[in-house]
């Protein structure tokens, strides 16, 4: 896969791009009976439609597009990472993120939480300690026994949060260009 998608940066968009290796294709680390449930059990668990439910990352392709990692193909400590799209949910998030910073509460990484709002996407862990922002405990606890349900294989599922298709696409087209850059 990696020959295709370093071949097709040269021919494609990195919208095309986009559509094609993040929101089309096959998953690497999954069979498609493992990609179907992880999403199913996900988008049942956070009320979201199951299409916003997005393998993303070295799981989806085979290999990293993060600058610091890029092209370094899907391992034994790789993570499967997930994006879910909500904006109600992050929406929800947000607020209650707002509301604990007011309170002035102890919350070490609140502007790299709030930096990466700016774009879209809520990183979990960067919210507060789940001991005292219950929506923190409830994401970590379903993500590890997700993980520790072995249903995936031996790997580490984690998710972001996106408000909306617009910021995934663009947070993505980042690592994209980044790679059509090097190319050219």
């Amino acid at each position: 896969m990696i020959y295709d998608f370093r071949n097709d940066l040269t021919s494609l968009s990195s919208l095309q791009m986009y559509r094609k290796y993040i929101l089309g294709g096959e998953c690497f680390a999954l069979n498609s009976d493992q990609h179907y449930k992880i999403r199913e059990i996900v988008c049942e668990k956070f009320l979201v439609e199951f299409n916003d439910v997005i393998l993303v990352g070295s799981g989806r392709l085979g290999f990293s597009l993060k600058p610091n990692k890029r092209y370094v193909p899907f391992g034994d400590d790789s993570d499967i990472d997930l994006a879910i799209v909500s904006s109600s949910l992050f929406e929800k998030i947000w607020q209650e993120a707002y509301l604990y910073k007011k309170s002035e509460a102890d919350w070490p990484k609140s502007n790299t939480f709030f930096k990466y709002l700016s774009v879209g996407w809520i990183r979990p862990d960067k919210l507060p300690s789940s001991k005292f922002f219950n929506f923190s405990g409830e994401w970590w606890n379903f993500f590890n026994k997700l993980t520790s349900s072995q249903l995936f294989g031996p790997y580490k599922i984690r998710a972001g949060l996106y408000h909306s298709h617009f910021f995934l696409k663009e947070y993505q087209s980042i690592c994209i260009e980044q790679c059509m850059q090097e190319t050219s």
